[in-house]
């Protein structure tokens, strides 16, 4: 399969229960702030869910760097693949990252969890806050009744937000401000 087939069979499955359910937002191709990675599809609501595609077209040569920058980032992340790799990326994911596996075959059903995702413990505060852009940096800092210069630059601002707030609260304000986001496939590529 194709990864636009294997997109489609995971918005008709896994993922169709958030697609219009009013609190969670699903993004494609997703900008993640760790060594210029993008996910392939997230889930914003009260977690943050990656699902990375590995197609059977794909090869796993970029994946344990992904799964770094993922690990970051994500309270879950599931890998979602076809039989050809299911196996491998079982024995080189750590034991918290989910396995799926997609099919197309009429016989077949159409996607499989292997191995559930489970809570990610690596998060990192200064990652998490580099998801947000300078003026929602400003903004949540004022909020958060945070001291900052307003032309600092955006890694300045990050350090001062993860310095200040605890890792659940900053992580609930990026969801929210992301959960929020209209345009941001426009300043993705600015």
């Amino acid at each position: 399969m194709k990864d636009f087939q294997i997109r489609k069979i995971l918005r008709k499955t896994e993922l169709s229960q958030f697609l219009n359910d009013g609190v969670s937002k699903v993004v494609e191709e997703m900008k993640i702030p760790v060594a210029q990675a993008r996910i392939d599809m997230a889930v914003i609501n009260g977690a943050f869910h990656g699902y990375e595609i590995k197609s059977a077209s794909d090869t796993l040569q970029r994946l344990p760097n992904q799964l770094i920058a993922y690990s970051y980032i994500f309270d879950y992340l599931t890998i979602i693949t076809e039989k050809k790799y299911h196996q491998k990326i079982i024995d080189a994911v750590p034991s918290w990252v989910g396995v799926a596996v997609c099919s197309n075959k009429v016989k077949e059903k159409k996607f499989v969890m292997i191995q559930e995702a489970k809570p990610n413990i690596n998060k990192n505060k200064f990652y998490i806050a580099k998801l947000l852009w300078h003026d929602e940096l400003v903004e949540v800092l004022t909020e958060q009744e945070i001291a900052f210069k307003k032309k600092s630059r955006n890694w300045i601002l990050c350090e001062i937000l993860s310095d200040n707030l605890q890792l659940d609260k900053l992580s609930e304000i990026v969801r929210e401000k992301l959960k929020k986001r209209n345009n941001w496939k426009l300043k993705d590529t600015m």
